[in-house]
């Protein structure tokens, strides 16, 4: 029986490798026994990471599980019929949904494929609570679509920017202005929704100063003594 260099642990005939530190097993006096059986089997780190994931998918899953039964059984036994309840299903299952598509969703589509049901599912909330609580006023498809829609495009477009660029500074700048041109969007939709005037106000400051410090990081990021100078003094 062979020791390890370095630790040394105990090494197995079969062992090409230190289990624990993995340094390389080098013993002219013995020979390796390739045949032999590894006393423990190689961990399939995919295979753990995979089951961890489906357990947790399927603990949160069970704990979302009760309040969706107890709070209508409670909701109809003190009432006759489902009121309250109805507002804390539907934000039970969004929560769900929200936390739940992360866990489950492969890394190769993970960022695209959380926000695409990220963004469905805040859409339906949004619509069975339109439906539900003033459906008299038909806010969700003349504001909270039109503004879901807005952020979703000005999210994709900053990831556009960024697989183009890969550089943060650009990404953070492209946000900026996004982040401008939808609140001027934001404004005209609740200006139109409530019958007012189109009159820009809260908004203008806000595209300037995010149009302002857009290209004031552009011309920073440019600026390549000063990059480093601001690196070193930040000990980045």
């Amino acid at each position: 029986m062979s020791y390890c260099v370095n630790c040394g642990v105990e090494l197995d005939p079969s062992q090409k490798a230190c289990p624990l530190c993995d340094t390389p097993v080098i013993n002219p006096n013995e020979s390796m026994d390739m045949e032999a059986i590894p006393p423990y089997p190689n961990e399939d780190t995919e295979m753990i990471v995979e089951s961890m994931r489906r357990s947790s998918a399927i603990l949160i899953t069970m704990i979302f599980v009760i309040p969706l039964i107890l709070c209508p059984l409670c909701n109809f036994i003190i009432t006759g019929r489902l009121t309250w309840s109805i507002y804390v299903i539907i934000s039970v299952i969004y929560t769900w949904v929200v936390l739940v598509t992360p866990i489950v969703l492969h890394r190769r589509r993970f960022l695209t494929g959380c926000l695409f049901v990220d963004f469905a599912a805040t859409g339906v909330f949004l619509y069975v609570l339109n439906q539900f609580a003033m459906p008299e006023h038909n806010w969700f498809m003349k504001l909270a679509m039109p503004i879901l829609l807005l952020v979703m495009a000005g999210i994709f477009m900053c990831i556009f920017v960024y697989r183009i660029t890969h550089r943060a500074v650009t990404v953070i700048s492209a946000g900026l202005a996004v982040s401008g041109c939808v609140s001027m969007f934001v404004e005209y939709l609740i200006l139109s929704f409530i019958g007012k005037p189109v009159v820009f106000i809260w908004s203008v400051p806000v595209i300037i100063s995010c149009f302002g410090a857009a290209i004031l990081l552009m011309v920073i990021s440019k600026m390549t003594k000063f990059k480093s100078s601001f690196r070193k003094r930040m000990h980045i």
